[in-house]
């Protein structure tokens, strides 16, 4: 099907952009108000999802201070044109030269879709480094479902540890091991404590206060490398005074089912939980795309975020945008840096298309500051050059993130759900989803199939 809203040609100019993350939809969001009035220009948005998850309050969704649902957008939600489509799919094959991308539907079938103008926005996925056992015993935090399952994983530890009566194995389920001291390694810490803090109060009074314990496991020499000094300082001091321990210039050498080995003196930390924060990496379908990329797999663009190939642009995670001030220095992969590539890389394409080169032109910007939440009401940051820190930090790290929660409703749901929990607190229920089952939908809504008959004779 070439377009949803014309049966005959002339086509439009198609914008395929490949990625729902923060760049993607805010490119397909700018292109929209930009093309308004104009029919000759139609937007397709390919997605894994049919959402937008807004990461940076992924960490409390784990915690229970927000729910779920209050952390997505829909996709088609934010897409207004009736020239704009919404897929999902997973992009399996860039074809450069055909002008395709071949895509993976929900029905398991190969899709072709053709494109104009390509945007690789397709973001980040962990990376683990080769270290052994990170696939088979650890939590991400990158995806809802790393939220559901680690949830999921510190209630059944703290169900557990009321229950238990050997020692050494009630410390290791009561033990939380982060790796990772960046931003979103210290604030799923900040989460983990807050969380277990509270519903062990409540609930769990047979457990001491002082036996869940945490560990940061960070591999530079010190947590939240990304800010000044004294507020890595700061954070650290705070999440010990909490019970973590801290440990920096330290790598994660092994994850064992029953713990972690760290250290150039393989340290033992025995545990149950480990979560892995220290990495990510681009999707493998850059590398494989035929554009020019880094050793790390990132799209090498130009400062107008135009890749090797004409036609071909690159924006957020995946892709290595210059700074034009700092020679060999680029923009750093987060959601504020992205969500004004996208409006800069939006009137780029535009201009491209009607071959306005004067008007394309390099992405500038200069962060406003940088906030970290680590928990219990708590935060540090440099805003405008300023450093602030404490309840004052938390209070503008919620409020700017409050603010950038797509749409009226959006912002309602989560600043209510805030509210309520406050007052109320959150409880201990584990959203237990996936159940073992033969035949029915299974929790992402594929049917399952029956076994097949086996003749015992046979």
């Amino acid at each position: 099907m070439r377009t949803i809203y014309r049966s005959e040609p002339p086509w439009p100019h198609r914008v395929l952009i490949l990625g729902g993350g923060f760049a993607g939809v805010e490119t397909a969001r700018h292109l929209e108000k930009l093309t308004k009035r104009r029919d000759d220009i139609e937007i397709w948005l390919v997605s894994r999802e049919n959402f937008t998850l807004f990461t940076p309050l992924l960490p409390e969704v784990c915690s229970g201070m927000l729910e779920a649902r209050h952390s997505v957008t829909a996709l088609r939600a934010q897409l207004k044109r009736p020239s704009s489509w919404a897929v999902t799919a997973v992009v399996e094959r860039i074809d450069l030269d055909a002008k395709q991308v071949t895509v993976t539907g929900g029905d398991g079938d190969p899709h072709r879709l053709n494109y104009d103008t390509l945007v690789i926005a397709l973001g980040g996925e962990t990376a683990t480094f080769g270290i052994k056992g990170i696939p088979e015993y650890t939590a991400g935090m990158k995806t809802l479902a790393d939220a559901f399952a680690l949830r999921n994983r510190m209630i059944e530890m703290l169900e557990r540890a009321e229950l238990e009566d050997d020692p050494e194995e009630r410390r290791a389920q009561l033990t939380f091991v982060v790796g990772g001291g960046g931003f979103s390694g210290v604030e799923t810490a900040g989460e983990i404590e807050d969380f277990v803090r509270r519903v062990r109060k409540r609930y769990y009074a047979k457990i001491d206060p002082e036996e869940p314990r945490g560990h940061i496991v960070e591999l530079g020499p010190r947590l939240l490398a990304e800010m000044p000094e004294g507020m890595g300082e700061y954070a650290a001091e705070k999440l010990a005074r909490r019970g973590y321990t801290i440990h920096t210039d330290t790598a994660i050498k092994e994850v064992r089912v029953d713990g972690v080995v760290v250290g150039d003196d393989n340290e033992f930390i025995p545990s149950k939980t480990v979560i892995w924060t220290g990495g990510v990496r681009p999707s493998p379908v850059v590398r494989e795309s035929g554009i020019e990329v880094d050793k790390g797999g990132r799209a090498v663009v130009s400062g107008s975020m135009e890749t090797s190939h004409p036609g071909v642009w690159a924006i957020g995670d995946c892709a290595l945008v210059p700074k034009l001030d700092q020679e060999g220095a680029y923009h750093a992969p987060t959601a504020q840096n992205a969500v004004r590539e996208a409006k800069r890389l939006a009137k780029n394409i535009l201009a491209s298309i009607d071959g306005r080169k004067r008007d394309i032109e390099p992405f500038e910007y200069r962060t406003i500051g940088t906030l970290a939440s680590i928990g219990h009401h708590t935060g540090v940051g440099v805003v405008f050059g300023v450093r602030v820190r404490g309840w004052l930090a938390w209070f503008m790290w919620r409020g700017y993130y409050w603010s950038r929660v797509p749409g009226i409703g959006g912002k309602a749901r989560v600043g209510l759900e805030w509210f309520l929990n406050a007052i109320f607190g959150s409880d201990p229920v584990q959203l237990k989803v996936d159940y073992p089952g033969t035949a029915g939908m299974g929790p992402s809504g594929t049917r399952r199939s029956r076994p097949r008959s086996t003749d015992p004779r046979a």
